[in-house]
């Protein structure tokens, strides 16, 4: 799975299109989920609004396995993408 999250990486990465606010929001809170676990620093400042939606979304993710973190995010660079390499 490990290959196959670095290839959804790539993807996600050369999209030619930025993906919804809500769909950047998954991007990040799976991809931190997969590489870091659990948020591990206090909720940024409410001046912060990225930085704290960020945090929001990541930390809705908590006690996700690694595993389930990587699998939602090649699922969302899939349906972002259609590129067959990430198909599950």
């Amino acid at each position: 799975m490990e290959e196959q999250f670095e290839l959804a990486v790539a993807a996600i990465g050369n999209l030619s299109t930025r993906p919804s606010d809500a769909n950047m929001l998954k991007i990040y809170s799976f991809f931190k989920q997969a590489r870091e676990g659990n948020v591990s620093f206090e909720r940024p400042s409410i001046l912060n609004l990225r930085g704290r939606a960020k945090w929001d979304a990541w930390k809705k993710l908590e006690n996700m396995d690694k595993q389930d973190a990587m699998a939602n995010y090649i699922a969302l660079a899939y349906s972002l993408t259609g590129n067959e390499e990430l198909k599950l």
